[in-house]
């Protein structure tokens, strides 16, 4: 399976201003988990001696 035929024949292009659609897809997924963590980190309760 090659993920640039496949992302070629969807969007006719492999890069975005002038980067790699790895290098988009990587941010994705890094912002994806950095907001991930800071949903849990504000969700939980303080602890209680």
């Amino acid at each position: 399976m090659n993920w640039i035929n496949i992302w070629m024949k969807l969007f006719g292009t492999t890069e975005f201003l002038g980067l790699n659609m790895g290098f988009w897809v990587s941010m994705i997924a890094v912002a994806m988990i950095v907001i991930l963590m800071n949903a849990v980190f504000w969700g939980m309760k303080p602890k209680k001696k």
